[in-house]
């Protein structure tokens, strides 16, 4: 193989790098601004709510009227906010994460690929007596694959676990709404008789 062989494959090997990224930062870019959208948008709504329960709970004289507020459920409209706000900050990310990762998966691919057929043309085009070298080369190129296939399953777990613990975190939040408004209810009902 000659020198503008080996650089015409590295060329075209780092040529699929580059669109991978592009198409990688492209897609970044609009999961940033749906994330803005969100944010922003969610931000506005709590701003009105909190501004009118704030008022609310600064006119409250006793604890018996803050109990009764929080059983109204002034304040859960809040709480249902911030959580359809996780709930959708949470799919932006499930999303990125899934498209990045397949990205990643053809990237990988496309790379292991490359390597192995340059590795192959190298050692058909290898002097004779550089077998010794040739294997090790091979040997290394396949363990360094598999710790790069190692490395890909371990992101994968990754994301499922940080899924599940956000989904998680959301469901706690809800349950201790729910058990808030439960012992307001209750001390409500205690303090009227």
């Amino acid at each position: 193989m000659t020198y503008e062989q080996i650089s015409a494959k590295f060329n075209d090997f780092n040529s699929k790098n580059l669109q991978s990224i592009i198409a990688l930062t492209e897609k970044t870019m609009g999961r940033s601004t749906k994330l803005a959208e969100i944010s922003f948008d969610t931000s506005k709504s709590l701003l009105d709510e909190v501004s009118g329960t704030m008022q609310s709970v600064m006119a409250v004289k006793d604890p018996q009227a803050f109990m009764s507020m929080a059983q109204d459920g002034k304040m859960e409209g809040i709480t249902n906010k911030l959580t359809a706000h996780q709930q959708a900050v949470s799919e932006v990310i499930r999303e990125a994460t899934d498209e990045f990762a397949k990205l990643a998966e053809v990237s990988v691919e496309q790379m292991k690929s490359s390597m192995k057929e340059w590795l192959d043309s190298i050692s058909a085009n290898a002097p004779a007596g550089s077998e010794a070298f040739v294997n090790a080369m091979k040997t290394s190129l396949d363990t360094t694959l598999q710790g790069v296939d190692q490395m890909q399953a371990t992101l994968k777990e990754v994301a499922t676990n940080l899924e599940k613990t956000t989904e998680q975190a959301v469901e706690t939040i809800k349950g201790q709404v729910a058990t808030v408004k439960k012992t307001a209810a209750k001390t409500t009902r205690a303090t009227r008789r």
